[in-house]
């Protein structure tokens, strides 16, 4: 379910930029001995549906199990999908995908805009950033009890959350802070203020307690 366009490389980037080791892996992978060591998993932008028809309940348990006992999920744009616990098209209300994997008790909405791939000025943490998008999520209100919202699209709707699982933390944006500078150059978009692999990085560091 990760986009052609490197957003597993992209996504493998922002946890290096984070002080953490990375490695790939395939579905088939996601085993209980494969989180054996870890403090972060990231699930990548892509296609959330592919992500939760090829994942088993059983794989999805043991994600949820990894992070339950204390580890990190962070999620980009389908990633984000893929965390909550359902997927609701936001033209027609109805529901798309029942995910079941739920790290995030909210469901997440297809966000409407007509342009494949736009430059957001969004507000990330009390701060106004120039964002990249490309088709991600938002998320509904009122906000479930235990999830901080961390940063909101131009027109104030929720786009990025975390909150704790369990033991561990699921950090989650519809955006894409760890957007690699070709994706803009391909749509010919202007980003006034720079990359923003600093908030990427942030929100792994977080999920995998390296901040408070």
């Amino acid at each position: 379910g990760s986009c052609p366009e490197k957003c597993s490389e992209a996504s493998a980037e922002m946890a290096q930029l984070a002080g953490f080791k990375t490695r790939f892996i395939t579905p088939a992978e996601i085993n209980e001995a494969a989180f054996k060591g870890v403090s972060v998993y990231v699930q990548p932008g892509g296609v959330s549906g592919t992500v939760a028809d090829t994942l088993t309940p059983a794989q999805k348990q043991n994600i949820r199990d990894f992070v339950a006992r204390g580890g990190g999920y962070v999620g980009f744009c389908a990633g984000a999908n893929f965390a909550a616990a359902n997927i609701r098209d936001a033209k027609t209300g109805g529901y798309l995908k029942q995910i079941d994997l739920g790290l995030i008790p909210m469901t997440a909405h297809l966000y409407v805009e007509e342009r494949p791939a736009v430059i957001y000025q969004m507000t990330w943490d009390g701060q106004p950033r120039q964002i990249y998008w490309e088709g991600g999520p938002y998320f509904e209100t009122p906000v479930a009890p235990g999830v901080d919202v961390f940063a909101t699209y131009p027109n104030g709707q929720i786009a990025s959350v975390r909150a704790s699982f369990g033991r561990g933390r699921v950090s989650v944006t519809g955006a894409h802070p760890e957007a690699p500078a070709f994706w803009r150059t391909y749509y010919k978009i202007n980003d006034a203020d720079g990359l923003d692999n600093d908030l990427a990085a942030d929100m792994i560091r977080w999920a995998g307690h390296s901040t408070p």
